[in-house]
């Protein structure tokens, strides 16, 4: 099936996990591959590509790559980039960059209203983390992503979670566990460690509120690393990033 001349057909990718997810989402149809590969993404993200479509050759099937920058694993992220690099430049194909910890906000069941802890375990005795609302038909960024101890991690008006009551909150991602260890005030909350990016679901996302200012080329995708000197900044407060 050729890509349609309205909705687009996305190749989508995410690599900044333990995961290697895969997905290709249209106007009628939502494919998604997800394999516990850690350390392993490059050898198998291309087969994964190819079991996606199955027998089409890419340009018929695809019109433009979503691509998760992170932040996440180092390794993992740079697979996930270099791959969605090389197909946009040889087929002249615009990039969507997504924040892996929104794709992974994306993927858990929450009500309207309730807010998510998104996280991912840095390997370093810190973690990723970002928060978001889910609203109707989504998600809402509340913050941009974060590196800290879990000790530091701060609410999403940027308190001090020791001064903040977590109502109608969901902790999502491989350093969940260890969130609600430390915090008291998660003791309550929703708690969902298996949660990972899933890029079909920021490919959705797209394809419902189209954003071409947001496309790039694939010589101009890069990875998105949090760095340690980085300070807690609502999204209001930084400069516009995808």
């Amino acid at each position: 099936m050729s890509p349609s001349d309205t909705t687009p057909a996305i190749l989508a990718l995410d690599t900044a996990t333990n995961l290697c997810s895969v997905a290709l989402v249209n106007d009628s149809e939502i494919k998604e591959i997800q394999r516990d590969l850690p350390r392993a993404h490059n050898q198998h993200i291309l087969s994964m590509i190819d079991e996606l479509l199955e027998g089409r050759s890419l340009s018929s099937a695809v019109s433009m790559i979503a691509c998760g920058v992170g932040p996440g694993s180092f390794t993992g992220i740079r697979v996930a980039v270099g791959v969605a690099q090389g197909l946009g430049w040889s087929l002249d194909l615009p990039v969507y960059p997504f924040c892996s910890l929104e794709a992974q906000a994306r993927s858990v069941p929450a009500k309207v209203g309730d807010r998510i802890l998104s996280t991912i375990d840095a390997q370093i005795g810190q973690v990723y983390w970002s928060w978001s609302e889910r609203v109707p038909g989504g998600i809402r960024l509340l913050t941009e992503p974060t590196i800290s101890t879990v000790k530091d991690i701060r609410s999403p008006m940027g308190d001090a979670l020791a001064d903040w009551v977590a109502d109608d909150v969901v902790i999502a991602g491989d350093a969940s566990d260890a969130v609600v260890q430390c915090h008291a005030v998660f003791a309550h909350s929703g708690s969902d460690s298996a949660a990972r990016p899933r890029p079909s679901q920021c490919a959705l996302s797209y394809i419902d509120n189209p954003a071409p200012e947001q496309l790039i080329t694939a010589q101009a995708l890069e990875p998105r690393y949090v760095q340690q000197d980085i300070g807690w900044k609502k999204l209001s407060e930084q400069g516009n990033k995808h």
